[in-house]
């Protein structure tokens, strides 16, 4: 059973995204206007992909402050 995490979310001007969880998978999607992506994760790969943004956002702030 599908159920959704985020639904479609406008998070630019023609960039969205959104996520949901099906069995024992996380999905994602990010579209724009010319080029759309999707991903499916176990639930440890959604785990290891989590940790791995938040490293990135991380690091993008500390730069972004200098």
């Amino acid at each position: 059973m599908r159920k959704i995490l985020l639904k479609e979310t406008k998070i630019g001007e023609f960039l969205s995204m959104g996520a949901e969880i099906e069995g024992e998978e996380v999905g994602i999607f990010i579209a724009s206007a010319d080029v759309s992506a999707s991903c499916a994760f176990k639930f440890d790969e959604w785990k290891k992909f989590v940790v791995g943004i938040n490293k990135a956002d991380e690091i993008f702030k500390k730069r972004l402050n200098k």
